[in-house]
């Protein structure tokens, strides 16, 4: 077959799909669904075609071993994929209810009370502070913070005593998280006892409107928990390492902003741990929150779809909190939500167990046991392959590149482009591959032995708002990452000078490996650099505004553009010739929400000054409105133009 002509189905298709999808809008059912069956069908011709012609013969028993065991990892990433694509078929959007409940909410006299649980472990004031701050804000009539503290912090009990806010603690620490929360259940009973119970996360910032969106969906006597999405407002470790925080989405986007909502029209939303409200008398009927797990959030929400009870998704920006900022860090948290997947599947309440799931629920179930044990499994043994080849002679693929290409390219380019589309470009090829190659060496370690050995795992909180003033390199993902570049790279020049003597290795085609060998080369690579750690020096997190202000001085008050701001200063824009004046000035700005705020002006040039805030600024009033506003301080939308060329630019030092 032609190398050239077997390429052809694959680039129309792409051409095909650059051209006619950003025409039509995602919630396109008709369209999406179209596209699905598009998917699934080429999928099905590659598998066909991969599993009838492409394993190696037995009686070469080292080949067959491990092309067999590629072929069961392909597999198994394939049900998750085809899950994912009947997860596709439908989708819930909730706003339109929310607008209604919120409405209501203003006219309602009679709101149920919420009581708000946030449970806390070794957090800092610095990062408790906007927590306890942003909660104390809420804009809602019935509502008692309860800050639930698993270290037992006389300061921190005195912090809330200043604050007004119910303070506890309990003796030991059992059940991890979970726990915290259920001796919480037991004490607010029986002195709140708030039909309503609303999580965050210590480090999670609710939007003031949070519970007048939310409560309403109670109404619905059916409806058990309220789950809303993620944001973070600081960068994660792809983003800052790599500095695409203004043009690359967080990977959790994806997630929460396209699979949740589809999940959801299948009454099948996950719990996720934070900025969810949940009805008491469902969590307490269940037995409380789940200890079984070291992930009490997903089996919250087997168990009370085991009860009868509807877990509902409001698809809406209404919380912010903190992103892991080390890839040490990160592999940890991801770690963690893997051996949880897998232990569920062993409760009663689980995939397996005699319970009142739907079919289609346990499927979905678990597919997320099965993505843990797949995806980081698959990434490792992908890495490997080609070296088994080069260096062993074992070939797990039998096919010339070109035919491979003929079966591969079209299914990879129709689920890669449904998904890409679907997302709004929140999955992309290379950058979304990073953040799974970078922990697969430690993740799919842990949820095998969770599988295989179903020993009781510690709970590991995740550390939040760690401060560098360094570059810092993870050493052991830069040197698992560069002893690989390195023997791939060695393969692949003695492969070359193996042709230059007339020889290579029997079975499979070289040319196939080759390209293997490249595509891994780069992902190490960029691995390697994402091991190295960027410096993480600024203490506060800047948000744009790009508001109105007024700059008071010297008696005049001038017109200004607030354009971005933190706890302790802001960017504003103002008259050039006005701003040559104010170098090194004491002035006012007045700030919509906050009033006067006296600040000292540090840099000015241009258009632009630069201001930071007096001691005597109103700090709870200025976190406030940062972190309950309606403000981002990271990408929340994809640029892919400018992703790819900032990876680029960071590669080649063009910074």
């Amino acid at each position: 077959m032609n190398d050239l002509l077997a390429t052809l189905p694959g680039v129309a298709l792409l051409l095909g799909a650059i051209l006619l999808l950003p025409l039509v809008r995602p919630t396109n059912m008709l369209v999406r669904r179209g596209l699905i069956l598009a998917a699934f069908v080429l999928s099905l011709r590659y598998f066909w075609w991969r599993i009838s012609e492409t394993l190696p013969p037995m009686d070469q028993p080292a080949d067959f071993a491990f092309g067999l065991l590629f072929m069961v990892l392909e597999l198994m990433l394939a049900f998750s994929t085809y899950m994912c694509l009947l997860t596709f078929w439908r989708h819930r959007d909730n706003s339109p209810a929310a607008d209604e409940y919120e409405r209501d909410s203003h006219r309602d006299g009679n709101l149920p009370a919420v009581d708000v649980f946030i449970p806390t472990y070794n957090e800092s004031w610095e990062v408790l502070e906007r927590t306890l701050l942003g909660a104390s804000a809420l804009d809602y009539p019935h509502f008692t913070i309860w800050v639930l503290d698993d270290t037992r912090r006389d300061w921190l009990r005195d912090k809330c005593a200043q604050l007004g806010l119910r303070y506890l603690t309990r003796p030991g620490n059992e059940g991890a998280k979970a726990g915290n929360m259920n001796n919480g259940l037991n004490v607010s009973k029986q002195e709140t006892n708030a039909p309503l119970i609303m999580v965050l996360d210590a480090d999670f910032v609710p939007r003031r409107n949070f519970l007048r969106r939310v409560v309403g969906f109670f109404r619905d006597p059916r409806v058990a928990l309220v789950q809303t999405p993620q944001f973070f407002f600081n960068p994660n470790m792809l983003q800052h390492n790599f500095m695409l925080s203004e043009s690359w989405v967080d990977e959790q986007r994806f997630f929460f902003d396209t699979l949740q909502p589809a999940k959801d029209g299948w009454d099948v939303s996950y719990c996720c741990g934070t900025s969810f409200v949940a009805r008491r008398a469902a969590v307490e009927e269940i037995g409380g929150y789940p200890t079984e797990t070291i992930t009490e959030d997903i089996l919250l929400s087997f168990k009370l779809i085991d009860a009868g009870y509807l877990t509902r998704y409001l698809n809406e920006k209404l919380s912010s909190g903190l992103a892991p900022e080390t890839i040490g860090e990160y592999i940890k948290q991801r770690s963690r939500w893997g051996i949880g997947a897998i232990q569920s599947l062993f409760v009663h309440c689980g995939p397996f167990g005699h319970n009142n799931l739907d079919f289609i629920h346990r499927l979905l179930f678990l597919e997320t046991a099965n993505y843990w044990l797949s995806l980081p499994t698959f990434c490792l043994f992908g890495l490997f392959a080609p070296l088994l080849y080069w260096i062993g002679g074992i070939a797990i693929l039998r096919a010339e590149a070109a035919e491979y290409a003929y079966h591969f390219l079209p299914a990879f380019i129709a689920s890669t482009t449904l998904f890409v589309w679907i997302s709004g470009g929140r999955i992309m090829p290379l950058l979304t591959d990073l953040t799974e190659f970078v922990c697969a060496s430690r993740v799919a370690p842990a949820v095998w032995k969770a599988l295989l050995f179903r020993k009781a795992q510690p709970f590991r909180v995740t550390a939040k708002g760690m401060l560098t003033d360094r570059v810092q390199i993870n050493w052991t993902v830069m040197l698992e990452a560069g002893a690989l570049f390195v023997l791939t790279t060695i393969a692949l020049l003695s492969y070359r000078t193996a042709l230059v003597d007339g020889l290579q290795p029997d079975g499979g085609d070289p040319t196939l490996y080759t390209f293997w060998s490249c595509w891994n080369l780069l992902i190490l690579a960029l691995v390697m650099l994402l091991a190295v750690e960027r410096p993480r020096q600024r203490r506060e997190e800047r948000f744009d505004l790009n508001e109105p202000a007024h700059l008071l001085w010297q008696g005049s008050r001038e017109p200004a553009r607030l354009l971005d701001m933190s706890v302790s200063g802001a960017r504003v824009e103002i008259a050039p010739a006005l701003a040559t004046q104010l170098r090194d000035a004491d002035v006012i700005i007045e700030i919509t929400g906050i009033g006067p705020v006296t600040a000292h002006v540090t840099n000015a040039g241009g258009r632009n000054v630069n201001l930071r805030f007096g001691a005597g600024a109103p700090r709870a009033a200025i976190i406030v409105k940062l972190y309950t506003g309606d403000y981002d301080s990271v990408a929340l939308r994809t640029e892919i133009g400018s992703a790819f060329s900032g990876v680029f630019r960071w590669v080649f030092g063009m910074r």
